[in-house]
């Protein structure tokens, strides 16, 4: 990547030539083949990575342990910023999507880079920003996505039948065709001549069908109603378990700006305290 190439990259963008030169030579091109992982969750992190060619996904995994793609990153995108100002473990993995190339900074020097190139500390609070937008929208359709398939994954022959009889002795279809039906038995049991009537009043038989009606019908939609109870309490789990992790995930993001913010203050400081000096 020649270097004015490197001014291209939105981090470096206000530098100079000369500083682009500088900051060049101290950066090492490493380069990885599409579907290798180049960061791994866990793994303590010392390196910063600008993409100058290719794409890479961040990916973490959920509750069930699944992937789940955050963001994708392209050319002019950096990584691996968190752990080096946090000095915790990686919290995501990076994989390649095709050849990728990057340059990569070592932590001291990673910190001396933001600490002369104000503007530099700033793209990277916009990019951690960004980032947690990104994961809580993400994290939120996860919450409604993963609540229904899980609770269909869960669901017996016997719960399905259940809902599908509640569903249907609930409905005004239902309502108004036994209507239909109880009124033509009842029309027909009085009007028709006496030797043809299969149910004389009181419509014993009509009674009895009613009530083994009732009989079966209230403990199917009883059936239905406990497993919407068992769905509203995993729905309930389920949003607590993701609030859970949007509060940590914003505070470690708050927590990562904040210490960001200060090593600029602290840098300003220095630069005043030089000036000060000099005269």
């Amino acid at each position: 990547m020649a270097e004015i190439e490197l001014r291209e990259v939105p981090l470096f963008s206000e530098m100079d030539e000369n500083e682009v030169a500088g900051i060049r030579d101290i950066m090492e091109v490493m380069k990885f083949k599409a579907g290798q992982v180049i960061i791994r969750e866990g793994e303590t992190g010392d390196l910063f990575y600008v993409i100058t060619e290719g794409h890479v996904q961040v990916i973490i995994r959920d509750a069930d342990g699944s992937d789940v793609v955050l963001h994708e990153a392209g050319p002019g995108d950096f990584f691996g910023e968190l752990s080096m100002l946090t000095n915790e473990p990686r919290s995501a993995r990076i994989r390649a999507v095709e050849d990728v190339t990057t340059l990569v900074l070592e932590r001291d020097e990673f910190f001396n880079f933001l600490r002369t190139h104000t503007h530099a500390a700033i793209d990277v609070l916009v990019e951690l920003g960004g980032r947690l937008r990104d994961n809580d929208r993400i994290l939120r359709s996860m919450a409604s996505r993963n609540v229904n398939e899980m609770d269909e994954e869960q669901m017996t022959l016997g719960q399905r039948v259940a809902d599908k009889v509640a569903d249907t002795i609930g409905s005004w279809r239902f309502i108004i065709t036994q209507s239909v039906i109880l009124i033509t038995w009842i029309i027909l049991n009085v009007t028709l001549k006496v030797d043809q009537r299969w149910d004389i009043y009181p419509f014993i038989l009509l009674n009895l069908a009613l009530s083994f009606q009732a009989a079966y019908s209230g403990p199917v939609i009883m059936m239905s109603q406990n497993r919407q109870s068992l769905k509203d309490r995993l729905a309930a789990e389920v949003d607590h378990d993701v609030n859970t992790k949007a509060e940590l995930e914003i505070n470690n993001l708050m927590r990562h700006i904040e210490e960001l913010e200060e090593r600029i203050d602290e840098r300003h400081a220095e630069l005043k305290k030089l000036i000060t000096d000099s005269k």
